[in-house]
């Protein structure tokens, strides 16, 4: 299926490996103090820049080695360290050098063996590490504790070791025997033992189950393609990302959350949302839809290409590629964003939101967790008569001209870090929200909606 070799899990060496990172102090934190924050952003290019900061340490060629993917040698590291590298089936010795083949990089507190660094015409098998997309996915995940949680196409297991914290059981799946190799891997190098691998297409290994958390990173790229097994989807425009949304309410269970991330397309881009709200008309669950992109056909294949700039004879023939398939598709616009549900009982509400993925900060998981409580709560009760106050982690800033308020707004911290400008009877209605009950009729539409982007909360 690839032309990369296979990792080998390896319960041995991987407790080895697990050892010597716990020794040498191997983790995030150590990265970005010894390398800078943005470390992780940085692709194959920077290596080398990054080489020549490290320290001549263990811990700097371990760091050379499994993060940056760069021969180091032998003699630098602990024997056991190459021995059990070199057994996982990511590195080999070449000359008294131990090269690796893959990419250990610690993720909060978590250890992920994947490929290396994406060159951008990976092979179709490639299975990517912890990716700009995978950060947006980790950051809105609810993170209550859970009985049964399931990762659909999981890739080395991302998803499924982050929530295999606050998870009993973890079900993850994938159609790539690559990735479910590096997931089991990953399982014993970090070990833990609630997580389990099935091979399959999206829900097809977990057929009449049904889970508390369900979270999927699926290739959801719209393209005329399908030689990338982490990217693309191999069906027309937007028909996985639809299959996706259609059967996660089938597998949640009363209460259970979902956080998907998704693609849809648009013939009038006055209209874009159009789709994505026929989705989910009706499924059992509040849904709160938060577009990331949205881009006509040109853009979009631009975006999706640009690893082809190096070359302007291919990277036009992509683009006149793509474009001719969106046109005959009669799409003229597509939009990438997450899909975040709440399966409950009752009438359910459907909402819309723009967000900056670069912007998202922790805290959104739990913002979320709030939203569906809050919608659960108002279908259950509505909000006369109900305690209201101001969020913790949301506040009223205002700018002044003298002793005058020119200009009052509400922001929220950290997480989704919505901010919303108030004119002067909206922020008279908030300051007045004390935690005593509410009892303004007339301004029940504006404190639901408040409440819903979680300014507000009850008290």
């Amino acid at each position: 299926m690839s032309e990369l070799p296979s990792p080998n899990p390896d319960p041995g060496a991987a407790e080895t490996l697990r050892r010597v990172f716990d020794s040498v102090r191997y983790s995030e934190h150590t990265i970005e103090e010894l390398l800078g924050e943005d470390v992780y952003s940085t692709g194959a290019a920077e290596a080398v820049v990054h080489d020549r900061r490290l320290p001549q340490t263990q811990i700097g060629a371990v760091i050379r080695s499994c993060f940056l993917g760069l021969p180091i040698a032998t003699g630098d590291v602990p024997t056991r360290f190459v021995e059990a590298y070199v057994a996982s089936g990511l590195a080999e010795v070449l000359d008294g050098r131990l090269v690796p083949h893959a990419r250990i990089a610690p993720v909060q507190d978590v250890y992920l063996a994947s490929d290396g660094y994406s060159r951008g015409e990976d092979p179709s098998g490639y299975v990517a590490t912890y990716t700009p997309t995978a950060r947006t996915l980790d950051l809105l995940t609810p993170r209550g504790h859970v009985h049964r949680a399931l990762d659909v196409g999981t890739g080395p297991g991302t998803h499924a070791l982050l929530a295999a914290r606050h998870s009993d059981h973890v079900v993850a799946t994938d159609v790539n025997p690559r990735a479910l190799a590096f997931t089991q891997l990953n399982v014993l190098l970090n070990g833990v033992d609630n997580v389990e691998a099935r091979a399959g297409s999206l829900f097809e290994p977990v057929a009449g189950e049904t889970f508390d958390l369900i979270v999927c990173n699926a290739p959801f790229v719209v393209s005329p393609e399908s030689r990338f097994t982490y990217r693309d989807t191999g069906l027309p425009a937007d028909e996985l990302s639809r299959r996706i949304v259609a059967a996660v309410p089938e597998h949640l269970a009363d209460d259970g959350v979902a956080a998907v991330l998704v693609s849809w397309v648009a013939e009038d881009p006055d209209d874009p949302d159009e789709r994505i709200f026929r989705w989910l008309d009706g499924n059992g669950c509040d849904a709160w839809v938060l577009g990331i992109s949205g881009a006509d056909p040109l853009s979009h294949a631009a975006g999706w290409n640009d690893y082809l700039h190096h070359d302007p004879e291919r990277f036009a023939a992509a683009l006149d590629e793509w474009v001719a398939y969106f046109r005959s598709l009669g799409i003229q616009w597509i939009s990438e964003g997450a899909v975040l549900l709440h399966r409950r009982a009752g009438e359910t509400a459907i909402r819309f939101d723009a967000i900056d993925d670069e912007e998202l900060e922790d805290g959104a998981g739990a913002q979320i967790e709030r939203f569906f409580a809050t919608q659960a709560h108002i279908a259950e009760r509505g909000i006369l008569g109900e305690r209201i106050r101001l969020a913790a982690d949301a506040r009223i800033e205002r700018d002044f001209e003298g002793d005058e308020v020119v200009e009052a707004r509400l922001r929220l911290d950290g997480g989704l870090g919505f901010e919303r400008e108030l004119d002067e009877v909206e922020e008279e209605v908030v300051a007045a929200l004390n935690g005593s009950p509410f009892e303004d009729a007339r301004r029940v539409e504006l404190v639901e909606d408040l409440l819903d982007q979680g300014f507000l909360e009850f008290a």
